[in-house]
């Protein structure tokens, strides 16, 4: 970019060689006072084919901002390119990267020139498949590319499904249908607005079928097999001549069909038909129990493939198995998958089993009487007795608390077995406060702890002579060691006086007494 600063024939600086220093000085003071007059643009970049004039005009404001415009004279080449090569602003549509420049005439004769490249990016076109149709377009790819060799920015919209929506060839990634707009972008400066999109419909044809879960059906029933396929596609069915778009099933065995489209796409599957005549019950016609333990019945069926079942006994049970405590006819309906159903009855005998009276849960106080031996019994005179601790008498002595059981068994070797469960509960409460204690170091005697048992909620306050609290506790197990309240220095050794409230548990579940109150007195000895 070449600027000239003045007119040499002006003289307007001086001649010769001391004009030229002169000039040299103008220059300098000039460019660096205000800046030249120079050819601004509206972009420096044109897209071919698009129609959108680029427009180009001589700043000389930024120059002088006091000049008049109306003087000065502007000539622009090359002179074909532009609507006017003497306006100071002109407008251009180049087929092709055009150096344009200007020379700019001050109204004092002063010549200023400048030029600008306008790079011109080329018109093109996206070149595509304008249908893509696959058989599945899981793993399918879409493909596109433009006719100029330009690099490119590529996007894909939408992205649904694509690999990665910003390249010219993208793969998909799920089973779908859809319209996608591909852009090509020029890329480099500029190249943003000079773009050019396609169309692309991706369509997919066959990707699965299905003839659906394995069936069970009642005999004598016809099972339709139908893929819900359209009618032109071809049918080859396991089933000689059979190419219909379904086929009706009436006997037991598996069904494949492999169907066509039109395009060649192809798919099969298969299906499992089965005809029962209703599940096969194996319950005996008799049977045989003892009524502590229930008779036990099973209805499940031998054949477990037509199930799952469905059962109903005659005494509600819905489980495969019912358990009966008396004698009589028991039946149940049984149901497969195909809605059949089977019916099977048995004639029961519940026989006696061994009816006697046994402890209830207990609770019992060991530790207030340690000589005391209690029994659990059970009446004398049936076939046989076992505790769970291998006696074998009528009755079990106890020493403790824990789970207790027995089997008794009669003559007809019908057998009963009982459980009872015994807690070691004292329901009397202890509250024990020793008279004195001797807080001097020895390690014996040396705090006044609170003991006792089954208190559930205490107040125990400790008052010295004048009346002044000076410890209280709210459990068992708390102990003082004859502080004084602060904590500062220790208590006088003296007599002091105890007052407490308390609340015991009066049965195993827990239920509560109302509350107690009980007094004493404490010394300390040191």
């Amino acid at each position: 970019m070449i600027r000239n600063c003045v007119n040499l024939e002006s003289g307007a600086c001086g001649a010769g060689l001391k004009a030229f220093a002169i000039m040299l000085f103008c220059c300098v003071a000039l460019v660096a006072d205000a800046q030249l007059p120079y050819i601004a643009t509206s972009q420096n970049y044109y897209c071919a084919g698009s129609g959108d004039a680029v427009s180009l005009y001589c700043n000389v404001l930024a120059f002088d901002p006091n000049t008049d415009v109306a003087d000065w004279t502007f000539s622009w080449s090359p002179a074909g390119e532009v609507d006017d090569p003497a306006a100071q602003s002109v407008s251009v549509t180049p087929d092709n990267t055009t150096l344009y420049s200007a020379v700019m005439v001050a109204p004092d004769g002063t010549v200023y020139e400048d030029e600008i490249t306008l790079t011109v990016y080329p018109e093109f076109s996206v070149i595509t498949e304008a249908e893509v149709a696959l058989c599945s377009t899981i793993g399918g790819q879409l493909e596109a590319e433009v006719d100029v060799a330009n690099a490119m920015d590529w996007e894909w919209s939408p992205a649904t499904g694509l690999s990665n929506p910003n390249i010219p060839n993208p793969q998909v990634q799920e089973e779908l249908s859809e319209s996608y707009t591909v852009t090509a972008t020029i890329a480099g400066l500029g190249g943003a607005s000079c773009s050019a999109s396609a169309q692309v419909n991706l369509i997919s044809i066959f990707p699965s079928m299905e003839l659906g879960s394995d069936i069970v059906v009642c005999a004598e029933e016809t099972v339709t097999l139908d893929p819900g396929l359209p009618v032109n596609y071809a049918y080859d069915w396991t089933v000689a001549g059979e190419t219909l778009p379904v086929l009706d099933v009436t006997s037991s065995g598996t069904y494949g069909l492999t169907a066509t489209s039109p395009e060649g796409c192809v798919n099969s599957d298969a299906i499992t038909v089965t005809f029962t005549d209703g599940p096969e019950v194996l319950l005996p016609d008799s049977a045989t129990g003892c009524a502590d333990a229930g008779l036990v019945l099973d209805a499940t069926p031998a054949d477990a493939t037509t199930g799952p079942f469905s059962y109903q006994w005659s005494n509600g049970s819905i489980a495969a198995d019912a358990i009966f405590f008396e004698s009589g006819v028991a039946e149940v309906q049984v149901t497969d998958a195909g809605g059949c159903t089977t019916t099977a009855s048995v004639n029961m005998e519940v026989l006696p089993s061994p009816d006697f009276s046994f402890p209830q849960d207990s609770a019992l106080c060991f530790e207030d009487f340690p000589g005391v031996k209690y029994q659990l019994s059970v009446p004398a005179g049936y076939a046989a007795y076992q505790w769970m601790n291998g006696s074998t008498l009528p009755s079990l002595e106890i020493d403790g608390p824990g789970v207790y059981s027995v089997v008794v068994t009669n003559e007809i070797g019908c057998t009963t077995e009982r459980f009872a469960t015994v807690v070691d509960f004292c329901s009397e409460p202890l509250l024990f406060v020793p008279t004195a204690f001797t807080p001097d170091g020895d390690g014996l005697n040396e705090v006044l702890r609170i003991e006792g048992r089954n208190l559930v909620e205490l107040d125990f306050k400790l008052y010295n002579r004048w009346g002044n609290l000076v410890w209280e506790a709210d459990s068992l197990g708390d102990y003082w060691h004859g502080q004084a309240p602060a904590k500062t220095h220790y208590v006088q050794d003296e007599l002091y006086l105890w007052k407490a409230k308390y609340r015991h548990y009066t049965d195993p579940s827990g239920q509560l007494s109302p509350w107690f109150q009980a007094t004493g007195s404490v010394r300390i000895i040191r």
